[in-house]
């Protein structure tokens, strides 16, 4: 009997307790997650690098609030932004806080924006320099947001403790997810120019 009792709780003990899991992260990770988000939503991108280890300005150079479509851009690709948190871990020193984000494929965006811009020239080769570029541009932009698909993405914050708080262990990869993949397009493209291909310039 006192085998078949000693037996019984070694197995209670090896059976995982009903709904424990892993330790979520710090509630203080999730508000600063949302601040993040919200900077970027604001376009304070000076905030957004303020919550992390590094501050690296990864956006640095591609905002520009004074070109109105640069701006319209920018609008769309922050207006159309949702992020859901699913899920978060805490590994002690370290955490994680789990996203899913949905925005336009800004990748795509500016690849058809400069398409649809160079086949403009293609097609009216001889009248191109007494066209309103800008106007045109702007017809461009604004009818390829319009019909712009959004994409899915899983994605994650990443966190590290620092002199006893939290902060953003960020990489390029969130800003990214966040944009739609627009990082992912200036790369490519800086990275064609740079190798003396056919590569377009930012629009």
């Amino acid at each position: 009997m006192k085998k078949i009792l000693a037996l019984l709780i070694c197995v209670l003990i090896l059976i995982p307790t009903a709904g424990c899991g892993k330790e979520k992260a710090p509630q203080e990770c999730i508000d600063i997650t949302n601040q993040f988000i919200n900077c970027y939503r604001d376009k304070d991108f000076e905030g957004m690098y303020a919550l992390t280890n590094d501050t690296y300005p990864y956006l640095s150079g591609l905002y520009d609030e004074s070109d109105p479509l640069n701006k319209a851009l920018f609008d769309a690709i922050t207006q159309n932004l949702n992020v859901e948190i699913t899920g978060s871990e805490n590994f002690g020193e370290t955490a994680k806080v789990s996203l899913k984000i949905t925005n336009l494929d800004t990748e795509n965006l500016l690849s058809n924006i400069v398409y649809q811009f160079t086949n403009l020239y293609k097609q009216n080769p001889d009248s191109y320099d007494k066209m309103d570029m800008d106007a045109e541009l702007e017809k461009i932009v604004n009818s390829q947001i319009g019909i712009t698909p959004k994409n899915e993405k899983d994605s994650s914050i990443d966190f590290i403790k620092k002199d006893g708080k939290w902060v953003i262990e960020s990489n390029i990869g969130i800003y990214d997810d966040l944009s739609g993949g627009f990082l992912t397009y200036y790369f490519n493209v800086n990275v064609l120019q740079n190798a003396g291909g056919e590569g377009t310039t930012q629009p």
